[in-house]
């Protein structure tokens, strides 16, 4: 399968599964997919199910943000996504990677996860954002401190989130000195939904498992 169709059939699945528009799938494959490893499945040239893997690291420990892990609607439960996950460790094995690191969309797909050796692993997201982009609600500050370890991405991880997010009419808030990255698919600032949340690892490394972190980039 040649790049374009591959692209053209991956962002078409995110947008019929995630209700995502084309204007953040287009941004995704342009910034972000050339750094990604990209387990999938597909059979007679249709892409069934798939996932990105985006480089990052914790403190010392290099592993993968398992992004956007999606099957099409008319082929669940075939164990297709049981394919891509296998996919993944053989690629964190022949790498030499730390970890796998996966935010799961919904309660129930934890005790999946879980089937295949991930643990819940406590965060906040957050990321500094260059200050073109910032939206500052200093009314915010008082939310929470982040104080956790660091989940680190590349830079063009950042300008990703950043620009997604206002998109979908989103607030950069500043949050005690830090600048924290809200959006509707994170917390809805109106509302004032927590924005604490539980990810998961898959590691070998014991201290991994019992860290808390935030997923952010820090500025230069």
């Amino acid at each position: 399968m040649d790049s374009d169709n591959k692209q053209n059939q991956l962002s078409a699945l995110w947008q019929s599964i995630f209700d995502e528009d084309e204007y953040v799938t287009k941004l995704f494959f342009k910034r972000i997919y050339g750094i990604c490893k990209n387990p999938c499945i597909e059979f007679n040239g249709k892409i069934l199910s798939s996932a990105f893997l985006i480089p990052c690291e914790i403190e010392k420990f290099k592993g993968c943000y398992v992004y956007c892990a999606l099957t099409h609607k008319d082929y669940r439960g075939k164990g297709l996504m049981a394919e891509v996950l296998s996919q993944a460790d053989e690629i964190l094995k022949k790498d030499g990677l730390d970890f796998l690191l996966l935010v799961p969309a919904e309660k129930s797909l934890f005790n999946y996860y879980g089937k295949f050796g991930y643990v819940p692993f406590g965060y906040s997201f957050q990321t500094d954002i260059p200050k073109s982009c910032r939206e500052l609600r200093a009314d915010y500050s008082s939310v929470r401190s982040f104080s956790e370890t660091e989940v680190k991405f590349p830079d063009c991880v950042a300008d990703f989130w950043a620009d997604s997010v206002k998109h979908y009419g989103g607030k950069i808030i500043e949050t005690d000195g830090s600048i924290c990255l809200l959006g509707e698919k994170v917390l809805d600032a109106k509302s004032g939904n927590k924005i604490y949340n539980t990810a998961m690892i898959k590691t070998d490394i014991e201290k991994l498992k019992n860290t808390s972190c935030f997923i952010g980039i820090t500025l230069e």
